[in-house]
């Protein structure tokens, strides 16, 4: 299944943890949950700011999820990104 967004809108899988030692992420906790990071899944090639598999950091209402045959999928306006980090989650 290919799902591609409009320009403009980037399809980014949300890190599950987001604990690591870089001043530029913040964690992720029960008491807040302000801001999070995820991976750029898609991202049109007129959208050159953003490149697939960059890590990108986003207020939690700036995201729209989307659920479809048992898979979750987050969408994003690209410019609802707060900053970009050299992180990489690994399998979790």
């Amino acid at each position: 299944m290919k799902i591609i967004p409009k320009q403009g809108v980037l399809l980014i899988k949300k890190h599950k943890k987001s604990h690591i030692k870089v001043d530029m992420i913040v964690e992720e906790t029960d008491e807040d949950k302000r801001l999070i990071t995820g991976e750029v899944l898609y991202a049109c090639k007129s959208d050159s700011e953003y490149n697939v598999g960059d890590t990108i950091i986003f207020g939690k209402y700036a995201i729209f999820p989307l659920t479809l045959q048992g898979e979750e999928f987050y969408f994003i306006d690209k410019n609802d990104v707060i900053g970009t980090s050299d992180y990489k989650e690994k399998n979790v």
